[in-house]
């Protein structure tokens, strides 16, 4: 695929506040100066048009993997950011590695805090992923989201302090925010190198207007576990059982 690197700390692509845009088929890298984000869409809240949506599809984001996390390391504090609203977001991974050239990536390496903060309304995702970022997977503080599908991956490499007590999420819906919708939303641990547990895969405010349709976590392998699958909600996933 088109790679796009971000060498200078500024975003690879800047979308204006406009409608009608449609950027597709393109991966987007981290470099050695840390960018605030790799794609950001919309230089503010805007309310977008609804008749001329934007679309990002089959766009794709890593922070590592081809480069050496000892001697070339990369960073980004995030790597989409969503401000306009009525934006569609087709078949999208936003990846912090967990290998690169010389093996696993350790130590929280290679440091992204989200992989998508969605500030806009009325944004609808189609089939997202996002894995190993070291805050909250994906940030939805929009009002009238739509997830449809999403897979996701705790870091492998972080500790119980560094992570665990901080108390992230996988998928973290804003407290202030009063509708959103999602279906088929995934939540998968591998704590690989130490032993972390998660209160919860899935943050969201208990309100009317909020409802998430076949939810679920899933220990994979490693140590630690996930203790709810939404808030206080749903039973452990753990190395001893489901």
């Amino acid at each position: 695929m088109a790679t796009l690197i971000s060498t200078t700390g500024k975003p690879c692509i800047e979308v204006a506040n406009v409608g009608g845009v449609r950027v597709a088929g393109l991966l987007l890298q981290a470099g050695n100066v840390k960018a605030d984000t790799l794609l950001r869409w919309g230089q503010s809240k805007w309310a977008g048009d609804q008749a001329k949506p934007g679309v990002m599809s089959d766009v794709f984001a890593r922070v590592g993997g081809p480069t050496d996390q000892n001697t070339d390391e990369v960073s980004a504090a995030s790597m989409v950011i969503i401000n306009s609203g009525w934006t569609i977001i087709d078949n999208t991974w936003l990846w912090r590695a967990d290998h690169d050239v010389t093996g696993s990536v350790v130590n929280s390496h290679n440091p992204v805090d989200s992989g998508m903060i969605i500030n806009g309304d009325n944004v609808i995702a189609y089939g997202l992923a996002a894995e190993h970022t070291l805050g909250h997977l994906v940030e939805w503080n929009g009002e009238n989201g739509q997830t449809i599908f999403y897979q996701s991956e705790f870091p492998y490499d972080v500790t119980q302090e560094n992570y665990g007590n901080k108390k992230f999420a996988a998928y973290k819906v804003a407290d202030q925010v009063n509708n959103h919708k999602a279906y088929g939303v995934g939540v998968y641990s591998f704590f690989r190198d130490n032993d972390v547990h998660m209160s919860t895969g899935i943050q969201a405010p208990k309100k009317p207007g909020v409802t998430f349709v076949n939810s679920l976590s899933v220990f994979l392998n490693g140590k630690g576990s996930i203790d709810h699958v939404i808030d206080d909600e749903g039973v452990d996933v753990t190395a001893a059982g489901h």
